[in-house]
């Protein structure tokens, strides 16, 4: 199918936005070996969007019903989060859960509706402490939903960190305008990962990953739903333990970025094992995630799909030299 110019643009606003926030986090950093490391990892990312572009298909025309459900979802999870005091992360999985629920079969939402739903509880993960007024967060949700309902079923199909990558955009526009305008926009609204202790983000990426996926393809859930359940329950635990402190809230956006990760289609990674790998690698950067970008809305999932393309593109290089590795897809 023949892409149109819009396709194009969408591609490399997706593009530059992942490289910006991967570069300025990654490669900047003082450690050489983490600079060489993140190198390589970037150069296969970007291997795996050259492919991904290449089976997108021209723009979906934007539909009112995206925008309204991730406008509906953003401000749910906002004021549950800041005005009633619930866990950001169990909001926004309680969102997702009465979404899912709605996608289901003979429900009253479609898939596309329900994934830009949950591109607005990205963009409503703001804990009570942050004064963002609540209009900057709703233009930000329906951004997120206009996003997704021109990029979701067209520009590099079947990443499930899409999801984070179009609440970062949308948050990135919302909140440079509003930095513009009355100086609201410059804050923090996710926990920073500094002083997490090491590496205990990288389980709880793997375990979210692979949990949501094998609830994906073995059960008939909406695949919104099976992200929500499960965070739900593990976000509950987190807050019920108050001597995780502030480490609890990034072990609680950790989960979620890995049951993003999930929704990646077999046609990309087709089996759990690979699943695996995209989620270690998007669990490892999280671990070292630095820079200005840390704790902005959706950067969880812009490591996400970083992780998934990287290992698509390496998929794809291995089976050149190793036909054997599996190229259909397969649950089992």
């Amino acid at each position: 199918m023949r892409l149109n110019a819009l396709t194009y643009v969408l591609a490399a606003v997706m593009t530059v936005a992942a490289t910006v926030v991967y570069v300025t986090s990654f490669t900047l950093a003082p450690d050489i070996g983490l600079r060489v490391g993140v190198t390589v990892l970037g150069v296969l990312a970007l291997a795996g969007i050259y492919l991904a572009v290449r089976s997108s298909r021209p723009a979906a025309r934007p539909r009112v019903v995206d925008v309204a459900s991730a406008l509906a979802s953003t401000l749910a999870t906002f004021f549950m989060a800041r005005d009633l005091g619930v866990q950001p992360v169990a909001a926004a999985a309680l969102v997702l859960v009465t979404i899912g629920l709605a996608a289901q079969p003979l429900g009253a939402m479609d898939g596309r509706a329900a994934r830009a739903a949950f591109a607005g509880a990205f963009v409503g993960l703001i804990g009570p402490s942050i004064t963002v007024p609540w209009y900057w967060v709703a233009l930000s949700g329906a951004i997120a939903g206009f996003l997704w309902s021109l990029i979701g079923p067209s520009i590099m199909p079947g990443f499930g960190g899409r999801i984070g990558l179009m609440a970062f955009l949308s948050s990135a526009i919302a909140y440079k305008t509003a930095d513009l305008v009355d100086g609201a926009g410059n804050v923090a609204l996710l926990p920073p990962t500094a002083g997490l202790p090491t590496w205990t983000v990288v389980p709880v990426g793997v375990a979210s990953a692979l949990v949501t996926w094998t609830l994906y393809y073995r059960t008939r859930l909406h695949y919104v739903a099976c992200v929500g359940l499960p965070a739900l329950v593990v976000a509950s635990g987190i807050a019920a333990s108050p001597g995780l402190g502030s480490h609890g809230a990034v072990l609680a956006t950790a989960w979620l970025g890995g049951a993003a990760l999930a929704g990646t289609s077999l046609e990309r990674l087709p089996n759990a094992a690979w699943i695996f790998l995209a989620a270690l690698v998007y669990a490892g950067l999280m671990v070292r995630f630095t820079g200005p970008y840390q704790g902005h809305a959706g950067a969880i999932g812009v490591l996400a799909l970083i992780g998934e393309l990287a290992i698509f593109a390496l998929r794809r290089a291995l089976q050149r030299v190793a036909p054997w590795l599996p190229g259909k897809p397969r649950v089992a």
